[in-house]
């Protein structure tokens, strides 16, 4: 039995990850598809312009059968953690395949890449750039430079959907999984357009759109009620105010991320009026925005540094395949499978549990929590 495996943040679903995952059915011809999804929240700590019981109805409607969750605290995390955490998951369900989305087409090109990305470890050149107060990213970039001057290799090395194709590759090595590699190039536009231009356009410009209030349905496949990115963030940032407001400076370096005294410049820029103005202050050279969004997600949600991740297989949703499937798995990750939060002590769940109502506060719909008991939602063969 063919199985395919995909990773989608959907943040928002649109066009582009319609074509990507028509083209990963075209090339695989699976039996099962499977995606794992993150939630409320994304891996680079943005407020998701959809709630994560919605996203899982479009992925079930774009024909996926099996949707999973990537929780919180899996999703919510470098992408080397986000990658290993969203294929450990995936492998729990014996794919066979894995399609990605990428700017290099070539996996050749990919793996050479890899090398390289293995020699920066005991990079002296990264080190020396990490005390000079560059981020990782910047400093792993600086690094390849001096390492090669293959223009194609430097220029691929940067590129976002590149590095999470790296990072996959690096998870489904530490988990010794074999499948079977399917590369889908990226089309139209990059991850970073802000412009809207054709039909596929990048998330980034259509979130863009939506904080600007603009009609986003020419670029989506299916229509929900995404939200205003701008209004999600600037309600989560009064909780985050008043959370840092009623927190002794020194705590805030017991959550995660929070290092080098960084907790200071949280205090110091903490009355700003928004959220957007919050983060460009803090972010520094070695700290990125998306560092920082991160660490205003763990601050909130109280993701203590000491705090260690447990196993985690949950359900969203599935169709009436996806459904016959499970009855497929072997006994070990039946039993692994959290079936309803009530009485359930796992603490991933609980802080997912905790993500959700902030999600709920910050979009005007406390009681959403609610539908965490209503999982997994079932897609009968009648279904629009």
């Amino acid at each position: 039995m063919k199985i395919l495996g995909i990773v989608m943040e959907a943040n928002p679903l649109h066009n582009g990850h319609k074509y990507f995952l028509d083209e990963a059915k075209k090339q695989t011809n699976p039996d099962l598809v499977i995606a794992v999804t993150s939630t409320n929240f994304s891996m680079r700590g943005d407020v998701s312009v959809i709630d994560k019981f919605t996203k899982t109805k479009l992925l079930l409607s774009l024909g996926i059968d099996l949707v999973l969750e990537l929780p919180f605290s899996s999703t919510n995390c470098s992408a080397d953690y986000f990658s290993f955490n969203a294929i450990n998951t995936l492998a729990h369900f014996n794919i066979t395949d894995l399609a990605f989305g990428a700017e290099c087409d070539s996996l050749n090109e990919l793996k050479e890449l890899q090398k390289l990305q293995k020699a920066l470890d005991n990079s002296s050149i990264v080190k020396e750039n990490l005390k000079k107060g560059y981020s990782y990213s910047t400093s792993t970039f600086k690094a390849i430079k001096e390492m090669t001057s293959d223009e194609a290799l430097i220029n691929n090395f940067s590129l976002p959907n590149n590095t999470l194709a790296l990072h996959y590759l690096n998870a489904l090595e530490k988990l010794n999984k074999d499948v079977n590699i399917t590369l889908i190039k990226r089309i139209e536009n990059n991850y970073y357009d802000e412009l809207a231009t054709n039909s596929i356009s990048s998330a980034t410009s259509l979130r863009l759109k939506l904080k600007r209030s603009e009609d986003i349905s020419s670029f989506v496949p299916f229509k929900a009620d995404f939200k205003n990115p701008s209004v999600l963030e600037n309600n989560l940032y009064k909780l985050f105010q008043y959370k840092v407001a009623s927190t002794k400076t020194s705590d805030l370096s017991l959550y995660q991320g929070v290092n080098e005294g960084i907790e200071n410049r949280l205090s110091s820029f903490i009355n700003l009026d928004s959220y957007e103005d919050f983060v460009k202050n803090v972010e520094t050279k070695r700290y990125t925005k998306a560092y920082i969004k991160r660490i205003i997600l763990n601050i909130l949600l109280e993701n203590y540094k000491e705090e260690q991740l447990y196993d985690y297989l949950r359900i969203l949703g599935m169709n009436e395949k996806g459904k016959a499937y499970l009855k497929k798995l072997d006994k070990e990750t039946k039993a692994m499978l959290i079936t309803s939060p009530k009485d359930c002590i796992n603490k991933l769940l609980q802080k997912e549990m905790l993500a959700t109502k902030i999600y709920g506060i910050i979009s005007s719909n406390a009681s959403i929590y609610l539908d965490e008991y209503k999982l997994p939602i079932i897609k009968g063969e009648n279904d629009a």
